[in-house]
């Protein structure tokens, strides 16, 4: 199985594995991005990172040699800005998963989202990848809509609860097909 490299580059970012003194920093990150708890009923886990960074975040029989963890930098300051994990192979060794992607909320809305996206599948198609798949929040209109902009237009699944409340909640697992990209 081919894995996206330890470092890629867009036009105007870095993408690179997680390194060890890093994971601090990217956990203060990571907490910027806790207001879509609300959406997804998630719990806070103040040891997020450093659990990707050794454990990985699997799917069911998940492998740690098929999970990424990276930072995305801006090339112009290497400042860190955002946080993207995948898993290859998941659900069928053709698929790439994007179990995470987070760009700072402070800078959101400058198109580093949609670059990393545009590159990421480049980057999964010219490895052979058939689909990229990811899970996001019903609740989360934010992401839906960038979701599907990107062309994320397929409907794998919603997952969760059966009823639509405050207190409950469900994802829908889009895909986006690479067949002619």
């Amino acid at each position: 199985m081919k894995l996206i490299s330890e470092k890629w580059n867009s036009q105007r970012l870095t993408m690179s594995n997680l390194q060890e003194d890093e994971i601090p920093a990217v956990q203060d990150l990571y907490e910027t991005s806790t207001y879509m708890n609300q959406w997804d009923g998630e719990s806070y886990n103040p040891e997020h990172i450093r659990d990707c960074f050794v454990k990985g975040n699997l799917p069911p029989e998940g492998k740690l040699e098929n999970y990424r963890i990276q930072t995305i930098r801006n090339q112009e300051d290497q400042k860190i800005i955002g946080i993207l994990s995948v898993y290859h192979g998941h659900p069928s060794t053709d698929s790439m998963y994007l179990e995470f992607l987070y760009i700072d909320k402070d800078i959101q809305k400058q198109g580093f989202g949609q670059e990393v996206i545009n590159q990421f599948t480049e980057v999964t198609a010219s490895l052979g990848y058939q689909e990229i798949r990811i899970n996001v929040a019903l609740k989360n209109w934010p992401a839906l809509n960038f979701w599907i902009k990107s062309g994320f237009n397929q409907v794998s699944g919603i997952y969760g609860d059966r009823e639509c409340s405050e207190t409950t909640y469900a994802n829908l697992e889009l895909i986006k097909i690479l067949r002619g990209i």
